[in-house]
């Protein structure tokens, strides 16, 4: 069976992630053009990763050759119009994060857009994120659930943090914002909380703090146990407390909880970027059978994370 063929728009690092893992799911890198027409980085990224054919012009490489999936990982100034441009091309796209900072540009353009788009929010294809999903979707009662959001401002929020606005909404569904107040410094934005419910009745509170010395976690509270996300990338189960009674060393009753079991990524994500091997997999499959995978994020789900942070911080500053 022929390899099906693959074109490439940007040369950052995240594109290097892209065809590494994209070769390991069998997919054949044809040719690749920076965003850039003053560039010539594509020259070089053609070379180390083994690609035929590289363009100065993304257009003409969109317009000449014959492909079967295209890859877009661009500056988020360039990446709407190279999706439109590529969107008429009919064929299956998966573009990088955040794709746009503005819902109205985002919403004009999934207008003109079909339905065999990828959004690359590799987190969803996380075992950790996925175990927790599903523990919490058999949780007969609602839950109470805390993420902290460590960015290093207002404009990263938008374009990095959003990974994690789309992990709420993959985890919990659609959620709606009841509550948001920002932090202010100095007439700045140096922080915002927020709470929001479902129709499953959990609650959900999201704090994001400018240059705080944390990580990024998610904890989740049911009735008699405790999942936590910290970082993403690990899930740790605490189930009961352990309580340790005072001694004459330390004369202060201590609660901890006890961990139950703790699930880690799969092997295969110490070998790629987490999450891009699982991604490319997903892509191959929507390139050959044009159903997309129930982890993926599409065009819509990345349109409502757009939304959820202007509800939270305003428009994204120019």
């Amino acid at each position: 069976m022929n390899k099906k063929q693959i074109v490439l728009i940007g040369t950052s690092q995240i594109m290097q992630y892209h065809a590494s893992a994209l070769k390991e799911s069998g997919l054949n890198l044809q040719a690749v053009a920076s965003s850039n027409l003053h560039s010539s980085s594509q020259v070089k990224f053609a070379s180390r990763n083994n690609i035929p054919k590289n363009f100065s012009n993304w257009k003409e490489l969109l317009d000449q050759e014959q492909y079967d999936g295209i890859i877009i990982g661009t500056r988020i100034e360039s990446t709407l119009e190279i999706l439109e441009y590529a969107i008429k091309q009919n064929v299956p796209i998966l573009v990088e994060k955040p794709v746009s900072v503005n819902s109205k540009d985002l919403k004009n353009l999934i207008k003109k857009s079909h339905k065999l788009i990828m959004v690359g929010f590799n987190r969803r294809f996380y075992r950790t994120v996925n175990t927790l999903k599903n523990l919490i979707e058999i949780e007969n009662t609602p839950v109470i659930a805390n993420m902290v959001i460590p960015e290093f401002d207002l404009q990263n929020f938008f374009t990095n943090s959003i990974h994690s606005i789309d992990l709420l909404r993959y985890v919990f569904g659609d959620i709606k914002l009841e509550f948001a107040k920002k932090l202010i410094k100095n007439k700045m934005v140096n922080g915002v909380t927020a709470t929001f419910s479902n129709k499953k009745n959990d609650l959900i509170q999201l704090t994001g703090i400018w240059n705080a010395p944390a990580n990024v976690s998610l904890s989740v509270f049911s009735e008699k146990k405790q999942f936590e996300l910290k970082p993403y990338e690990t899930l740790k189960i605490f189930d009961d407390l352990k309580v340790i009674e005072p001694t004459a060393n330390e004369p202060i009753r201590k609660y901890a909880p006890k961990l139950m079991e703790q699930i880690d990524l799969e092997p295969i994500d110490k070998k790629f970027k987490p999450g891009f091997f699982q991604q490319s997999n997903a892509f191959s499959e929507l390139i050959k059978t044009k159903k997309k995978s129930n982890y993926a994020a599409t065009l819509t789900d990345t349109l409502h994370s757009i939304e959820i942070c202007e509800k939270l911080l305003g428009k994204f500053p120019n």
